[in-house]
């Protein structure tokens, strides 16, 4: 049996080609077989061959190339654009480390920049994302995205406050951000929210659930973001409903494009079978001895339990333990697992965000912190309604012309 179930009957089927180097093909066609994609065109080259290739043919669905070596990035995908229809997706693969690049290539109406070399799970994640159905936002399930600490004090929940308000308020999506910890979450106090109430009901009676209870019971911090959290007390009897986190995310995923969960490890431990896809479980661990373990411990229990859920690991406050930090590799060969995003320590961009009551990415937009933050954010954001890609390139040409 294979880890990732295909398409499911009756999804429509996405036409998917690729011009990348040939060390990159065989992860390519495993991440295409998994996904169940047509029409499938691995063609090894760079993003040169794929201009002249598609200059006298219609464009896939989605479209992965390679910028490997090429001198002028920017100016490839320009005259890509020429040559795309309108609606194909492009995913960029790349050996540049630079986060403007990356900003640039996102502004110039690029899906994904993606650093090779490229897993089979990390290429399966971007191929998710935006993945061109023909569906409009929010008619199919809401992307599910859970965010778990491997120990405590790693910013779980400020990965999963700054993940919400970058989802909402940059990528546009209706967004929830739901804090499963009852009795210490702290989604809401990070963005200066008053409680919601009637959250631990729900989760003592499923039966009450549906969507007016729900918008009764959350917190709106924008248009498009609303926070579902509660801090009861210490002393107060609870009676946990197993089936309640069921209900409950079955009506928020009708309701949202995006839900995401600051899930306790404690509850992950029992809790994994609710990650239904598309589902992500995005682990923050810190660089330490102790979080490499948890990390490899946890993510074996998740292969175990969901293994059709995507993991996205994210060494976090790097650089804060010096030199009793482990370095990258040493962390990855530990834990089993591939680091798929290092966001540097930032403490005063993390004190101005905290003293004001609002994300990172709010308040120092150009902190280290933040562009760590907005990539992980890309991994999820989207589709985005355009009527061609590349726009901003296409008024460029057109005002050039």
């Amino acid at each position: 049996m294979p880890d990732h179930a295909p398409s499911k009957p009756g999804t429509p089927r996405r036409s998917f080609a690729a011009f990348v180097a040939e060390d990159q093909i065989a992860a390519l066609r495993t991440a295409a077989e998994q996904m169940g994609l047509a029409d499938v065109r691995l063609v090894p080259g760079s993003v040169a061959e794929a201009i002249r290739d598609l200059a006298t043919r219609s464009t896939p669905d989605q479209l992965v190339v390679d910028l490997s070596g090429h001198g002028d990035p920017l100016a490839a995908i320009g005259a890509l654009a020429e040559v795309c229809d309108a609606g194909t997706r492009v995913i960029a693969l790349g050996d540049v480390n630079d986060v403007s690049l990356y900003r640039s290539l996102i502004r110039h109406g690029v899906q994904d920049y993606l650093l090779k070399p490229v897993s089979v799970e990390t290429m399966r994640a971007a191929l998710d994302v935006g993945a061109g159905t023909g569906e409009q936002p929010g008619s199919g399930p809401g992307k599910l995205i859970a965010v778990v600490g491997t120990r405590g004090g790693v910013g779980a929940t400020a990965v999963a406050t700054n993940l919400a308000w970058a989802l909402a308020d940059e990528q546009q999506m209706r967004t929830a951000l739901v804090d499963l910890d009852l009795f210490f979450g702290s989604c809401a106090l990070t963005l200066d929210l008053e409680m919601g109430r009637g959250f631990r009901e729900a989760m003592e009676n499923p039966a009450r659930i549906d969507s007016l209870f729900i918008e009764r019971s959350m917190v709106r911090d924008s248009e498009r973001l609303y926070v579902l959290s509660t801090e009861e007390a210490l002393d107060a009897p609870f009676s946990f409903n197993a089936a309640a986190i069921d209900v409950l995310l079955d009506h928020l995923r009708r309701d949202f494009q995006c839900v995401v969960i600051d899930f306790p490890r404690f509850a992950l431990r029992k809790q994994a079978h609710v990650l239904k896809q598309p589902a992500t479980v995005v682990m923050v661990s810190d660089g330490s001895l102790a979080g490499m373990r948890d990390t490899m411990r946890l993510d074996r229990m998740l292969k175990a339990a969901v293994p059709a859920t995507t993991v996205c690991v994210c060494v976090n406050r790097v650089g804060v333990a010096g030199a009793g930090e482990l370095a990258q590799a040493d962390f990855e060969k530990g834990a089993e697992v591939k680091v798929d995003l290092r966001i540097p320590s930032d403490v005063k961009a993390f004190a101005v965000g905290s003293a004001a009551g609002r994300p990172v990415l709010q308040v120092a937009p150009r902190s280290r912190a933040a562009a760590a933050l907005r990539m992980l954010a890309g991994r999820f954001g989207g589709p985005r309604v355009r009527t061609s890609p590349f726009p901003a390139l296409r008024r460029l040409l057109a005002k050039v012309r």
